[in-house]
């Protein structure tokens, strides 16, 4: 079995580190939706919301949180580095992960009782705490594709063209101008914040 060791025991070669965040052609290799080092940490330390716990009534019986965590958005540190290839999911686990989310969480707040959620007034998640969700993971989606460079023409800096980057950067745009029409009458949703990412959006796919 593999177990979370806290950072000071963490036992990754950083020579390996630094040689990766210097390469400037990074191949994510990660395959699955979280890297095993950010799903072991967020088990050990309890930072695991609702919106990922597999329950059987929701998801298949055997899944597990291997199939119902998503990366979490995170920025690059003195003491954590982004551009490592076995925390950076490939093209095709980004969509993979696009995918997840638009069938199994974008739309929990409107699909009734979730068992989860017991606790809170309409036994289902609030919609502004959906929306929160999704907007972190796929801030890291986005993040992961221009980690490898799948990112529009700047100047004389031209990246990755990829057919499944501009399906994923489309999907997350729709999905942003969906939350406008749907939130816009919740006090607490800041419109402006969406109107930031899809502009953003349109800036990566130039």
């Amino acid at each position: 079995a593999i177990h979370y060791k806290p950072p000071s025991m963490y036992d990754a070669s950083s020579e390996e580190r630094n040689e990766n965040s210097s390469s400037s052609s990074l191949v994510g290799t990660c395959m699955s939706m979280c890297p095993t080092e950010e799903l072991l940490r967020r088990e050990y330390e309890n930072d695991i919301p609702l919106l990922e716990l597999p329950h059987p009534a929701l998801h298949p019986s055997n899944w597990t949180l291997r199939d119902t965590c998503v990366k979490r958005f995170r920025r690059s540190a003195a003491d954590y580095k982004l551009d490592i290839p076995s925390l950076v999911r490939p093209p095709i686990v980004l969509e993979r992960s696009v995918s997840y989310l638009e069938e199994w969480v974008m739309e929990r707040d409107r699909q009734g009782v979730d068992p989860r959620f017991v606790n809170y007034t309409n036994k289902s998640p609030p919609s502004l705490d959906v929306y929160q969700f999704v907007w972190d993971r796929t801030r890291m989606i986005r993040k992961d594709f221009i980690l490898q460079n799948y990112i529009g023409m700047s100047g004389n800096n031209r990246g990755l063209c990829s057919a499944v980057a501009v399906r994923c950067h489309e999907r997350i745009a729709r999905w942003h101008v969906m939350m406008e029409h749907q939130l816009s009458h919740i006090p607490d949703y800041v419109q402006q914040q969406s109107v930031q990412n899809i502009q953003e959006l349109g800036q990566t796919l130039k």
